[in-house]
């Protein structure tokens, strides 16, 4: 069993470059990356889900306060 990893011969390697992997020419339209330019929702409603979880957490805190300070009397 051969475990070699498969390299191309010596003169076969630089044969095997993909279309549009030539040298980069600098082009006259450039655009934004689109994430830039249309924010996914996940982003938009990302902080207000942790703002809501914060507010949850210290209602939970305050209401279980004013029990046990209420039972306590």
């Amino acid at each position: 069993m051969n475990r070699k990893p498969y390299l191309p011969a010596e003169g076969q390697r630089g044969q095997a470059e993909r279309p549009g992997t030539g040298p980069a020419v600098p082009d006259d339209h450039y655009l934004p990356p689109r994430k830039t330019v249309h924010p996914t929702e996940k982003e938009k409603w990302l902080p207000l889900f942790y703002r809501s979880l914060l507010w949850i957490f210290v209602l939970l805190v305050i209401g279980l306060l004013f029990w046990g300070y209420q039972r306590l009397y």
